[in-house]
């Protein structure tokens, strides 16, 4: 089996572009520059040699510590959203959620999103690299604001539909920009 020049993911002889990342397959280059090659974004490219990125599993684990933070501060929470959704159910109607799933979910997102930061620092302390870092710093943020539209919608300053509003907005504009930064700071 040949590989592909770009990502090193395992090619037929007979294709003639890579189904991973799609690049031509016909130009012959020497085995010396297809080992100095960066690999997919799941790997970190060390002078030719293919690492796997752990900060995954890394921020897995962070995601299930908060998953049992958020159950320890609000130890009803199943009972609580059984009952918002039984409540539903017989009245036929959506209905606000109780203060305390709103409080539940303000802690969730707002902890995810701190998290994305934390992992977003250990992958650019670790790696000394701006890949994937930005996405992270940038889905942290989306995770931030989305807490604080919650906090706002279970105070009663913002409705449910401007809280989703406003989040796509600013979900748009962080695409927006990381776009642009991808663009200005590629290699």
């Amino acid at each position: 089996m040949a590989t592909c020049p770009e990502c090193g993911t395992k090619t037929k002889e007979d294709d003639k572009f890579c189904g991973s990342c799609g690049a031509s397959l016909t130009t012959k280059t020497d085995k010396q520059s297809i080992e100095k090659r960066h690999y997919r974004e799941r790997d970190v490219c060390f002078e030719g040699e293919r690492r796997t990125d752990y900060t995954g599993l890394v921020s897995f684990g962070i995601f299930l510590l908060i998953v049992g933070i958020i159950f320890v501060a609000n130890p009803n929470l199943v009972t609580d959203f059984r009952v918002w959704v039984e409540e539903m159910t017989n009245r036929e109607t959506f209905l606000k959620p109780p203060l305390g799933l709103i409080n539940s979910a303000t802690l969730f997102f707002g902890l995810i999103g701190v998290s994305n930061f934390f992992v977003a620092g250990v992958r650019f302390i670790t790696y000394k690299r701006m890949r994937r870092v930005l996405g992270g710093v940038l889905s942290g943020v989306a995770f931030v604001v989305f807490s604080y539209l919650l906090h706002l919608y279970g105070s009663g300053v913002l409705r449910g539909l401007m809280v989703l509003a406003i989040e796509v907005v600013v979900v748009g504009l962080l695409v927006i920009l990381y776009s642009i930064m991808r663009f200005l700071f590629r290699k």
